[in-house]
């Protein structure tokens, strides 16, 4: 039976959140009216949007919490596979 390792998912989802991150924080840079980008730089930080604390905060973040994600998905999934 074949595991998924939670190193490699966790490091996967958290990548793929830090880029979704940062696609958002620069799409409410350049278009500020659009308010969906807004709601997902949210999710990460509360700091103002385009300060410099807000691309700290929200990439670390999104990238703990898509490590833990990942992490938990992987350990889940091993347990469940093998019944």
């Amino acid at each position: 039976m074949t595991t998924i390792s939670g190193i490699a998912a966790g490091a996967g989802v958290a990548a793929a959140l830090v880029v979704a991150f940062v696609l958002c924080l620069i799409a409410a840079l350049v278009v500020p009216n659009v308010q969906a980008t807004h709601m997902w730089v949210s999710l990460f930080t509360s700091s103002p949007i385009g300060s410099g604390m807000a691309w700290i905060t929200g990439i670390i973040s999104s990238a703990a919490g898509g490590f833990v994600s990942g992490w938990v998905f992987a350990y889940v999934y091993n347990r469940v596979s093998k019944a």
